[in-house]
């Protein structure tokens, strides 16, 4: 009993150092699944523990970022103010849109950094996410029956083919458009303009 819930604290330290880390790490169900699996640890706390965890884990890395941004991306910072005013405004929305995104198996990295490099209320997209990552981590490791001899072989997922590294790629990709729009002149383009002649119909 005891052994088990050093290795369900290891699983969890693990899963919150995997979502800090801006790119090219395994997916939490992965880490989740080889507990399971080597260990025998019950899947609904091993579950419900880390989609929480990997929750925090991704809130630490938006906070990171956001702190980055504001001291080193002093040029883009009035931009990246007025998308996360213009997202804050639809935090609704963004809840939602977190939830549907975490249910793919593209990576969520990315969707953190840019909403902390944006600096919008961080509430909705953890609940969104956490929601998300519930449904989609208890299926993944319930049904996850590859077992892995050691966690090594974990960490080479983010490595071990072209689709792999093509994600983290677009992952980082996307963070880097991120910082180059223009945000506030294609705001005031393209979707407040839109919204005042909607408004003035």
């Amino acid at each position: 009993m005891l052994e088990d819930f050093v290795w369900y604290l290891v699983s969890m330290a693990l899963v919150f150092i995997v979502n800090v880390v801006p790119a090219f790490m395994p997916a939490t169900w992965m880490v989740l699944a080889f507990f399971r699996i080597q260990f025998d640890l019950p899947l609904v706390p091993l579950v419900v523990g880390g989609s929480f965890v990997s929750a925090v884990g991704r809130w630490a890395l938006a906070t990171l970022s956001g702190l980055y941004s504001r001291r080193y991306m002093k040029s883009q910072a009035s931009d990246l103010r007025v998308l996360g005013d213009f997202l804050d405004e639809h935090r609704n929305h963004v809840g939602l849109t977190t939830f549907l995104y975490t249910l793919t198996p593209l990576p969520s990295n990315n969707l953190f950094i840019a909403a902390g490099m944006a600096g919008i209320q961080l509430r909705w997209v953890f609940i969104g996410f956490l929601s998300g990552r519930l449904i989609a981590n208890t299926v993944l490791v319930w049904t996850a029956n590859k077992a892995f001899e050691h966690f090594g072989e974990v960490l080479k997922t983010g490595f071990n083919s072209w689709e792999a590294i093509a994600f983290q790629l677009l992952s980082v990709g996307s963070i880097v458009l991120l910082a180059v729009v223009p945000w506030a002149k294609w705001l005031r383009r393209y979707v407040r303009k839109d919204s005042d002649e909607h408004g003035a119909v």
